[in-house]
């Protein structure tokens, strides 16, 4: 017996733009039809993990006292950190911490402000 994590959620203001940007930076398929105005929208990745961005309840957007998730990232072999989060600011990304010169990470930030990491190879 167990469990086995079925998906993440993403508290969202607008889940389809959200899902949209996602599905760029991961390259995973975007699930069902992810129209403007649905209050959920999804990615799946190629194993069968959803990322789930949900609207209901969402009234205000990220405030800096908390984060509706926050993912870590690694960089498929042979990718490296720096090619990752040039991708993610080319998609419209924010460096909110660098981190490269002493743990090997770059916090970053999605156009709602989530927050998320691009960790070292």
């Amino acid at each position: 017996m167990g469990v086995r994590l079925s998906h993440t959620t993403v508290s969202a203001l607008d889940p389809c733009a959200q899902a949209r940007w996602w599905h760029r930076l991961l390259g995973w398929p975007l699930g069902g039809q992810c129209r403007p105005g649905d209050t959920e929208c999804w990615l799946e990745s190629p194993e069968g993990f959803r990322l789930l961005f949900f609207s209901e309840g969402v009234r205000e957007p990220k405030g800096p006292a908390w984060n509706r998730v926050h993912l870590d990232l690694r960089p498929e072999k042979g990718g490296t950190c720096e090619e990752e989060v040039a991708r993610a600011l080319d998609l419209g990304a924010e460096v909110v911490d660098d981190r490269r010169g002493t743990d090997s990470w770059v916090v970053l930030a999605d156009p709602e402000g989530n927050e998320f990491c691009i960790l070292g190879a």
